[in-house]
């Protein structure tokens, strides 16, 4: 237990001697010191606008000027008589076309809009444009919203009542109802604090655990290239290796995602005083003890038996090229249940779901994410991780007795035959 102890202890510091470790730990923390960098920029640049919109509506200015012609007139006169300032835009009237065509060549206005006599009818509104030589036009010019509006209010404000106008204005706003087989409101089962959990667990074990499990692969093969791993196992016996690395590069990954929680935390504390947040930090947001404990273990086991496979990998070849090839046998299948994400997300309840939950390789990111989705029991919870932790002591033992046969062994991969008779204790 000891010289396991030695082993982990110089592991972790190796890790966290590497410059790609550091460089990848500190990459959440910087990214999210410059996000705030971004967004404190952002609302101050916005606030200075607001203050000189609020200036221009005081003084009666506007940023922008569109000048319409009306030739709409008819017994009540033209339609298009007030409600001129929209925004940061107002509608300048002309009487005729030539002249104001005339004031948007010269600048006057930024853009002309024409009202023919059979708007009502056809609807159709004229922009008169400055010729722009190989610009094509896509959106239509844009900022199309002031214009809605100016002719909005001019058609219908007064003219109908204030709700009716209202809905002229915004039609609807759809409101979702989920209803029970008993046809009364069902209560949404998933709880904010512990789907954010969940799916945090699922990314690290993706990120993080993969990150260190390539590490193990990476310090295996270089050991056994460079001829260290003969004086390794001189003093030491090669489970109490494979157990030292695990642990120490395991220790290694878990202190990358204690930083990068507490980065999360600070992150959105502090953007919470830049910006105000379409959600309220509240107690919501914090996880149970019984779903950090259900995520811890998921990511525990699911480190494990990958960290394991791919030191079983790193056992039996012969350099790093090879054991690099291999291991998408191992990487392909842990990620598999991302390409299912559109049938969790439909029915994490449902046949697909469940099976991937008790598949060991599978299991750790389908089962974050059901349980983040509110899809899985808590029967299915501990089936899974007992499923998953049989998987992991199976894989271990298996594991040593590659470590005991082929950590040696250089020049020549053992053949399949050979692998298979190790496997049985042969």
């Amino acid at each position: 237990m000891h010289k396991t102890w030695l082993v982990a202890r110089h592991e972790f510091s190796v890790t966290l001697g590497r410059l790609s470790y550091r460089i990848f730990a500190a990459s959440v923390p910087v990214l999210a010191i410059v996000a705030l960098i971004g967004f404190a920029v952002f609302e101050a640049v916005r606030s200075d606008n607001t203050a000189a919109e609020g200036a221009s509506y005081a003084t009666g200015e506007a940023e922008s000027t569109y000048g319409y012609v009306d030739l709409t007139g008819g017994q009540d006169g033209p339609l298009f008589t007030d409600h001129q300032l929209q925004d940061d835009t107002r509608f300048v009237p002309y009487p005729d076309q030539e002249r104001a065509t005339q004031e948007l060549l010269d600048g006057r206005i930024d853009r002309l809009f024409v009202f023919p006599a059979e708007y009502l009818q056809t609807g159709a509104v004229v922009e008169v444009r400055k010729e722009r030589a190989g610009v094509v036009d896509i959106d239509g010019g844009g900022r199309t919203g002031a214009l809605r509006g100016f002719v909005l209010e001019n058609l219908f404000e007064g003219r109908v009542d204030p709700e009716e106008f209202e809905r002229i204005r915004i039609p609807y706003r759809l409101v979702t109802v989920e209803v029970s087989e008993t046809g009364t409101p069902a209560e949404s089962d998933i709880d904010t604090g512990n789907a954010l959990t969940f799916i945090v667990a699922g990314v690290l074990l993706l990120v993080s655990g993969f990150t260190a499990s390539g590490y193990l692969l990476q310090g295996l093969t270089e050991e056994k290239e460079n001829r260290i791993m003969e004086v390794l196992l001189s003093s030491i016996k090669p489970e109490h290796l494979m157990f030292g690395k695990l642990a120490g590069l395991g220790a290694a990954s878990l202190l990358q995602i204690a930083l990068w929680a507490v980065t999360a935390v600070a992150f959105l504390l502090v953007l919470n005083l830049i910006v105000e947040l379409p959600f309220e930090l509240n107690s919501e947001f914090i996880p149970s003890p019984g779903s950090l404990l259900t995520a811890f273990a998921y990511f525990l086991l699911g480190y494990a038996l990958i960290g394991t496979l791919l030191a079983a990998i790193g056992a039996v070849t012969t350099n790093q090229r090879q054991a690099g090839n291999i291991s998408a046998f191992v990487i392909v299948p842990a990620i598999a249940p991302m390409w299912f994400m559109i049938t969790f997300l439909e029915n994490p309840e449902g046949t697909v779901a469940r099976v991937l939950s008790f598949i060991p390789f599978t299991a750790p990111v389908a089962s974050l994410t059901r349980l983040s989705l509110g899809g899985m029991g808590g029967v299915e919870v501990i089936l899974s991780l007992l499923s998953l932790a049989i998987s992991v002591v199976i894989v271990v033992g298996l594991t040593a007795r590659l470590f005991r046969a082929y950590l040696l062994a250089y020049g020549q991969q053992p053949s399949l035959g050979n692998l298979v008779r190790t496997l049985r204790g042969r």
